[in-house]
């Protein structure tokens, strides 16, 4: 067990008031269970430490959006996760980050995840959750991120194995999954229950130092960041908005995730910023109606974004491109119509 997570079980027997930070998918949310905030695994875990250390004051910060993988992840961290200033953090991207086929810079985004977790606070324990998928279960990306949390030394609990385990002895994955993905409460509360099962050994284990090393990857993440496209305004042709305040879901509520947004007010609004960056991209609204963002560098062309969707109410979405260098460059957002665009963070990462 590592040093960290060994210190916060001390200090759940001690009474201490920590923060314990969820961030993944949908399934961390808790969607197509009866009541996310009681019978998800993330409600379940943290009730388990609370009813195990009852002497504890547990504060829980819901980080999940469904959908998106550990590339968005490793952005919006800056405001989901680090600002509560977590005792510990779980993360939970193996679904969404490759149910057909892992994506290509898995591992790397990934590893800027705990990277940066680590860099904002060395004394942070970080515990990953691996989860599968599928009526037959299995998790394409399982392998890789166990590769990543072995060589950092740092807990994972490999919900998958488990579950797979199970599914060769006789389960029927129609037992726990509602459709093919997603848990039932009698999924979460098996999940939770390997969860807890593996933390309970873990809190009695001894402890382990072993020194951070050095990535695995390229390890262009680590440096991964968000500009608040507000704090770039008064700008001509671009006007403070509103996140929208209803979503698709919930856990898509644009105004829970975006602090801000802005929207072009003529055909043509050009917004632009000089930055060392080594990839751009784009955390937005998507809605019904909405148009098109382009971004450039140096003038050229990068990325071409649609904010359009054919469903009634909000979402949230990203795009991202990366470069082959690392170089200072003039970044534009264009919105070539002003159609009904609501743009909230440029993505960035570099040294």
């Amino acid at each position: 067990m590592s040093s960290e997570l060994k210190n916060f079980f001390d200090r759940l027997k001690n009474g201490d008031r920590l923060t314990v930070a969820y961030l993944g998918g949908s399934i961390t949310w808790g969607a197509t269970a009866s009541d996310p905030l009681k019978t998800s695994y993330r409600a379940l875990v943290t009730r388990w430490m609370e009813e195990t250390f009852p002497s504890a004051h547990i504060k829980s910060v819901d980080a999940a959006i469904g959908g998106t993988p550990s590339k968005l992840g490793v952005f919006r961290m800056d405001r989901d996760v680090l600002p509560f200033t977590p005792d510990l953090t779980f993360v939970e991207f193996a679904v969404n980050d490759g149910a057909d086929k892992p994506v290509p810079d898995t591992m790397e985004t990934m590893e800027g995840i705990l990277r940066k977790l680590h860099r904002a606070n060395p004394a942070m324990a970080i515990v990953m959750i691996i989860i599968g998928s599928g009526w037959d279960y299995g998790s394409n990306t399982r392998p890789l991120h166990i590769a990543l949390a072995e060589h950092y030394g740092i807990a994972y609990i490999d919900v998958a194995g488990e579950v797979m385990k199970r599914v060769a002895s006789g389960l029927d994955t129609k037992r726990i999954l509602t459709d093919g993905c997603h848990p039932s409460d009698d999924g979460y509360r098996l999940y939770a229950d390997i969860i807890t099962g593996v933390l309970t050994e873990k809190f009695r284990a001894r402890n382990d130092e072993k020194a951070f090393p050095a990535p695995m990857t390229q390890n262009r993440y680590e440096h991964a960041r968000m500009i608040e496209l507000s704090t770039l305004l008064p700008h001509e042709g671009w006007t403070p908005a509103s996140p929208s305040l209803i979503g698709t879901w919930f856990d898509h509520q644009p105004s829970r995730w975006f602090s801000s947004t802005i929207s072009p007010v003529t055909d043509g609004s050009r917004l632009a910023i000089d930055l060392v960056t080594g990839g751009i991209g784009l955390y937005y609204e998507i809605v019904r109606g909405g148009g098109d963002i382009v971004i450039s560098s140096d003038g050229e062309e990068v990325l071409r974004v649609s904010t359009a969707m054919s469903l009634h109410y909000a979402r949230v979405a990203f795009s991202f491109v990366l470069f082959d260098n690392v170089l200072r460059r003039t970044i534009a957002l264009i919105a070539p119509k002003k159609e009904n665009v609501k743009i909230a963070y440029l993505l960035c990462c570099g040294s």
